[in-house]
């Protein structure tokens, strides 16, 4: 009898030791659904980025790059359009806002000059 107690108590321990595993997982995922939770933006942002390593990572398919390739084509030409665009616009705000300050700069000493010129006289 006492080989089936030594045997029912390793069953037993094994028993509580898988429940301890179980909890742990069960706790792990409630601990992850409250951070999703809490922070939803972290967490996306953390699911983009796993997704952008396992991308780099593994290579793309003869399939994905018949498919996807045309659209990739298009995305990059309108990024690269966004960007001349951009840079255009920001030239020209440049422009304009350094333009406003060269001529109150110039304003501002032509008056003072003139002043001063009036004051000496």
């Amino acid at each position: 009898m006492a080989k089936n107690d030594a045997y029912q108590n390793d069953f037993d321990t094994q028993d509580n030791a898988g429940s301890g595993i179980g909890q742990r997982f069960s706790g792990l995922g409630d601990s992850a659904t409250s951070t999703i939770d809490n922070s939803p933006l972290i967490a996306l942002g953390a699911g983009l980025a796993l997704g952008a390593v396992l991308g780099a990572v593994l290579p793309a398919s003869q399939k994905e790059k018949e498919l996807l390739g045309p659209l990739g084509k298009k995305l990059n030409d309108a990024g690269t359009g966004a960007i001349d665009r951009g840079r255009g616009m920001a030239k020209q705000k440049f422009d304009e806002m350094a333009g406003d300050k060269v001529r109150e700069f110039l304003g501002s000493s032509s008056s003072s000059s003139s002043t001063g010129s009036s004051a000496g006289a």
